[in-house]
């Protein structure tokens, strides 16, 4: 009798955050350029929860946010922004960001979102739909099992990034680390290998490559690095491949120069090539 009461409780409350805290993000002047939650909602206990169906963002709205922080983006042609503006809008419909702060910012499910779709901007299947819950965290949290400190990781349906670093990851253009597509990678390939759901054809076929080649360069890594890779890129070949997605977008140039069949490798999985676009437009979707 007594857990039966636990459980009623528990679904009880899980009832209540999920469906009294669904707060609008509307406009701010802050002197950063974000887009606060409006000020009788800023004392609000955390997390927020907002459902992405509800965020009906404008095209100005999230180009204006595009154009300011995502550098991606300004180097589209016109209508590759515009198929881009698309998919985000389509991505946050699909989401539900949870936002583990007293405040919030309509860059966060636009920006995080827009990280995902750079990734698979290339590819017919676009909307990491095994991943329907984006939790995101001012800075560093705590993981558990086993119990660390995280900037970003996946588990689950869930993809959790830290906002602070996520910035850094796109404002920083010399280091080689971005938080958002590192998670977005390591979602896109657990979605295809490891769920066998929403399974993108092309781009499992096309990985077959990327895995024969990445492997011999994984392996040199671990005997004699050439300062391309970090240390936690070798710790598994998982690792290997979201932090080669990170150099991919980064310093396409750079990969290229020490490791070009590699960089064609991804070029074929992702449907991309940084270094030769506009001239090798998206061609299988």
């Amino acid at each position: 009798m007594g857990w039966s009461i636990v459980v009623i409780l528990l679904f009880a409350l899980i009832w209540y955050i999920t469906q009294t805290q669904k707060f609008t993000l509307t406009e701010s002047t802050d002197q950063q350029g974000h887009d606060k939650i409006s000020p009788e909602e800023s004392a609000i206990s955390c997390p927020l929860v907002y459902y992405g169906h509800d965020l009906s963002f404008s095209d100005g709205v999230i180009n204006a946010v595009l154009t300011k922080h995502f550098p991606f983006y300004t180097k589209l042609l016109d209508v590759d922004r515009d198929k881009f503006i698309s998919r985000i809008k389509k991505f946050i419909e699909s989401k539900i960001f949870i936002i583990h702060d007293n405040k919030g910012y309509r860059e966060m499910p636009i920006l995080i979102s827009a990280s995902a779709v750079q990734v698979t901007f290339g590819l017919k299947k676009y909307l990491l739909s095994h991943f329907n819950i984006i939790q995101i965290f001012p800075q560093e949290f705590v993981g558990l099992e086993p119990f660390r400190i995280l900037i970003g990781n996946v588990t689950g349906n869930t993809i959790n990034i830290a906002w602070k670093q996520f910035l850094e990851g796109y404002k920083n253009r010399h280091d080689l680390q971005n938080v958002g597509l590192h998670e977005m990678a390591h979602a896109l390939y657990y979605q295809n290998f490891e769920t066998e759901m929403y399974v993108d054809k092309d781009f499992k076929e096309s990985f077959a490559q990327f895995n024969s080649i990445g492997d011999k360069i994984y392996h040199k890594e671990k005997i004699l690095t050439i300062g391309l890779y970090s240390e936690y890129a070798i710790k598994n070949f998982q690792e290997f491949w979201a932090e080669s997605i990170e150099i991919y977008f980064k310093s396409p140039d750079r990969m290229h120069q020490h490791y070009p069949e590699l960089y064609s490798a991804i070029c074929d999985v992702l449907n991309q090539d940084p270094l030769n676009y506009p001239i090798n437009l998206f061609q299988k979707n």
